[in-house]
């Protein structure tokens, strides 16, 4: 079979998510042609999803050198580099990345049609899964945007895509086995991170655990988006007050609820009041403790992201985000000219 063939076959099962049966293709076509890009970037994106992407650095380093204009090769070396804990270079790459959507016309995009959210299921699991937790201790609450729609709306946020529940960092490998034992399993490696873990239920809901801890040196209650294996400085850090939990009768039984949501809901949001579907919980808490190297990483890489599908508010929340903290950085400035050329644009 010619390597035509067999990259054609290897995107369709790429895309059927048969990576393995897709990843044997892509080999395939290497051992007769071992330049070929589009094979590696598959593999690539193939060995981000399995966590071993380490061993195709080289590769993608080589690819860039033949194709340095390649924002697709640019942005992946980055999405590596990240992985790989890396995050320097990562940002490196990511800046890159950025430079180069400044010289790319962004390309006609199709419409896709919006998941249908089946609310009762979600609430359902939300609830049931915070009555196990109680039932062994654990000390867990609704939170972040799962928090935001029971509190504001008395319902979930319909554009939600999955349940968020706190819990003392302490008891994570409690709550971990728990769950894996009640018909969960861990969600995409919970993308290379410690906290929150990621994990779907056999129904198809996905639950975001977030684990809350306490800062030894002042006391203060924090949690975030953590890797291991790097200084902590590195990670994403979210601040708040001291969080106490009350007794919520539910249909399914009796949860812990924090006592006070509204000062949670303001930490994070800040108007939490007002709906703001635009708002990136990730890159634009008004609770960041700072800019640092991870939270660079998913900002930068975002704004990649929404750029080429055209969500440009969002993005123009994701730049006034950076130039927050990066008020001098000229390829922000240069970026938000060119937003602005965008929405203006007939």
């Amino acid at each position: 079979m010619a390597s035509l063939d067999l990259i054609i076959k290897g995107i369709k099962l790429y895309q059927q998510n048969q990576f393995s049966s897709a990843k044997t293709q892509f080999l395939a076509v290497l051992k007769t042609d071992p330049d070929s890009i589009i094979a590696i970037r598959y593999l690539t994106e193939i060995a981000i999803i399995e966590g071993t992407s380490a061993e195709y650095i080289e590769q993608i380093k080589q690819c860039l050198t033949k194709q340095p204009s390649s924002i697709d090769l640019s942005h992946l070396l980055a999405v590596v580099y990240q992985q790989n804990k890396q995050l320097k270079l990562a940002i490196q790459y990511y800046r890159k990345t950025l430079n180069l959507l400044l010289t790319t016309k962004p390309e006609p995009i199709k419409p896709t049609q919006a998941m249908p959210f089946d609310q009762k299921k979600y609430e359902a699991t939300l609830w049931q899964t915070l009555v196990l937790f109680r039932q062994y201790n654990i000390r867990s609450f609704a939170t972040s945007g799962t928090l935001l729609g029971l509190t504001r709306d008395n319902a979930l946020l319909p554009f939600d895509k999955d349940i968020d529940i706190g819990i003392d960092w302490g008891q994570m490998s409690q709550a971990i086995k728990l769950l894996k034992q009640n018909g969960w399993q861990e969600h995409k490696r919970s993308y290379d991170l410690i906290n929150p873990r990621c994990f779907i239920h056999s129904n198809g809901v996905i639950l975001d655990l977030c684990g809350y801890g306490v800062e030894q040196k002042n006391g203060q209650t924090i949690s975030g988006l953590w890797m291991a294996n790097i200084p902590f400085s590195w990670n994403r850090v979210t601040t708040y007050s001291q969080i106490d939990l009350s007794d919520k009768t539910t249909p399914y039984g009796i949860v812990w609820h924090p006592k006070q949501p509204e000062l949670i809901l303001q930490a994070l949001y800040g108007n939490w009041q007002v709906p703001d579907p635009d708002f990136d919980t990730i890159i634009c808490a008004k609770n960041l403790a700072g800019f640092s190297l991870l939270t660079q990483c998913f900002a930068y890489s975002r704004i990649y992201i929404l750029w080429r599908k055209q969500k440009w508010q969002k993005v123009e929340k994701l730049l006034a985000q950076v130039r927050h903290f990066q008020t001098d950085d000229d390829l922000f400035i240069e970026l938000e000219q060119a937003l602005k050329q965008q929405l203006t644009s007939p």
